[in-house]
């Protein structure tokens, strides 16, 4: 009896482990949000979702607010009242901005929202991606889609791009200064061989001569 009571129990953990496991994940950029919340919604099923929302290190834009604000805005409106929604942030910020909240409480999510401009440098040395799904999964609800929208921001690998492009420069430019620094240097040591050479000069003819 005692061991059938231990494999109920484990079946029972197995079964919670694989339900906080069924987080569904879908990854679009962040301009896209308007139409994939005009696209998705409204969903018949009870909904949770997680808006993970990539930043970089000088924040997000003006264009990409908009996008961001009016997206988050016509989400709420299609989701049901009692659906949840929090947002956070990956990349150059890492954290939890909106804890779950009812999309009828959408005053509140869009007040919160605003610290997602202020914020800087959250969490360095968290992985943003990971903490949005623990805290999905410790806030999992059964017989509830639940979700994590990851928004990519362009504007971020814009900044990408251009830091490798001044990195590759300032390599570029080192090098150079090397290379010319060593040819510098050959050339000093050419000109010392020479004046040595001819310091010597008298002894060997004297050498030559005898």
């Amino acid at each position: 009896m005692k061991r059938y009571m231990i494999y109920a129990l484990l079946l029972l953990i197995g079964i919670q482990v694989n339900a906080q496991e069924d987080i569904a994940t879908t990854v679009i950029k962040l301009k896209d949000l308007i139409t994939h919340a005009a696209d998705a919604y409204p969903n018949e099923e009870p909904q949770q979702i997680y808006l993970l929302i990539e930043t970089g290190a000088s924040g997000i834009s003006s264009d990409h607010r908009f996008y961001l604000e009016q997206g988050i805005q016509l989400l709420l409106k299609r989701l049901q009242p009692e659906d949840k929604i929090a947002i956070g942030t990956y990349g150059g910020n890492n954290t939890t901005i909106v804890s779950y909240t009812e999309a009828s409480n959408s005053d509140h999510i869009l007040k919160e929202l605003q610290k997602i401009y202020t914020i800087t440098n959250q969490d360095e040395g968290k992985d943003g991606i990971d903490m949005a799904y623990q805290f999905a999964k410790n806030y999992y609800v059964e017989d509830t889609e639940n979700k994590v929208i990851m928004m990519r921001n362009d504007q971020v690998a814009s900044q990408s791009i251009a830091a490798d492009s001044k990195n590759d420069k300032e390599k570029k430019h080192k090098k150079t200064r090397a290379e010319r620094k060593e040819a510098g240097q050959s050339y000093k040591l050419g000109g010392a061989i020479a004046i040595t050479a001819l310091s010597i000069l008298p002894e060997v003819l004297e050498v030559i001569k005898d």
